[in-house]
C-alpha cells in the first residue's frame, strides 16, 4: 500500500514539474515586448532567419508592409524583402520568404519595420517608413535604436567631419578622399531633391548602407560615416546620370 502511495505522489510531483516547465516555457517564447510607435505595433520572435522571417503581429493605422532590410548594426542597408500588401488594422503570423537572392551569414543583422502605402497598393521609392517607425532586429526581437532608422552615426576614432554640395552642377567635389573613419555631410544646394546612393543604379548594391532611402529637399542633408576603405563611387538616385567618387583610405 506504502509503495503506491509513494508512486502516486511521485506521479503528482513529476506531472507539477512538466506542467511548470511547459508554462514557463511558454510564457519565454510568447511574452515577446511589442515595439510600439504612434498607435503602430510590431512584434518579431528572435529568430535566425535563414530563408524566411515570421512577423508575429502587426498593428498598421494605415495600408502598408513589412519591410525587411539589411544593417551593419549601426546604419539600415538595403531592402532585402517586403511582405504582401497589409491592410489597416491587425494581422498576425506573416512570413516573408527572403527569396534566392538572399545569402545567410551569422553576422546579419537583419531589421523588420512598418512601411506605409502611398495609396496604390504596389511597393515603389514612395512608400517610405514612418519617422518613427516601429523597427524590430529580427535575430533578437529587440527593438531598433532611433539612431540606426536616422543615420546619424558619430565620427569613428575621433576624425572630423567633410562637406559635399550637392549643386545645380552637380556635386562639389566630385570626388573626396578622407581617412578611414570620416563622416562627410551632403548638402542639397540644389533647386531638386536629393537623394545620396551608392553605385550601382539602382540597386546601390556595392556599398548597401550608403544610401539615403529617400529624398531630401533643398537645404537639408545626409551624413554617413565612411568606415570602410575603399573607392566608392555614388550618384544621385533621382538623376543617376549626377554621380561622384569617396576614396576612404
Amino acid at each position: 500500500m506504502k509503495w503506491k502511495i509513494f508512486v502516486l505522489i511521485l506521479v503528482v510531483i513529476t506531472s507539477i514539474g512538466i506542467f511548470a516547465y511547459l508554462k514557463s516555457d511558454g510564457i519565454q517564447s510568447t511574452n515577446i515586448t511589442p515595439t510600439i510607435s504612434g498607435g503602430e505595433i510590431l512584434v518579431v520572435s528572435p529568430q535566425e532567419a535563414r530563408t524566411a522571417v515570421k512577423i508575429d503581429q502587426a498593428m498598421l493605422t494605415q495600408g502598408g508592409y513589412i519591410v525587411v532590410r539589411g544593417s551593419d548594426g549601426k546604419r539600415l542597408g538595403q531592402i532585402i524583402e517586403i511582405s504582401r500588401y497589409l491592410k489597416a488594422g491587425e494581422h498576425e503570423d506573416i512570413v516573408i520568404d527572403l527569396g534566392d537572392f538572399y545569402s545567410y551569414s551569422v553576422d546579419d543583422q537583419l531589421i523588420a519595420m512598418i512601411y506605409h502605402d502611398d495609396g496604390d497598393k504596389t511597393f515603389n521609392d514612395l512608400d517610405q517608413p514612418l519617422k518613427a517607425t516601429p523597427a524590430v532586429f529580427i535575430k533578437t526581437g529587440k527593438s531598433v535604436p532611433p539612431s540606426v532608422l536616422e543615420q546619424q552615426v558619430a565620427a569613428l576614432n575621433g576624425m572630423g567631419m567633410e562637406t559635399v554640395r550637392y549643386t545645380n552642377d552637380g556635386f562639389q567635389p566630385a570626388k573626396l578622399t578622407v581617412p578611414v573613419g570620416t563622416m562627410v555631410e551632403f548638402i542639397n544646394q540644389s533647386d531638386e531633391p536629393m537623394w545620396v546612393a551608392s553605385n550601382v543604379h539602382p540597386e546601390h548594391e556595392m556599398l548597401p548602407t550608403f544610401d539615403q532611402f529617400k529624398e531630401v529637399s533643398k537645404g537639408q542633408s545626409y551624413m554617413y560615416t565612411f568606415d570602410k576603405k575603399g573607392i566608392w563611387p555614388y550618384h544621385d538616385h533621382i538623376n543617376a546620370s549626377i554621380e561622384g567618387e569617396i576614396i576612404v583610405e
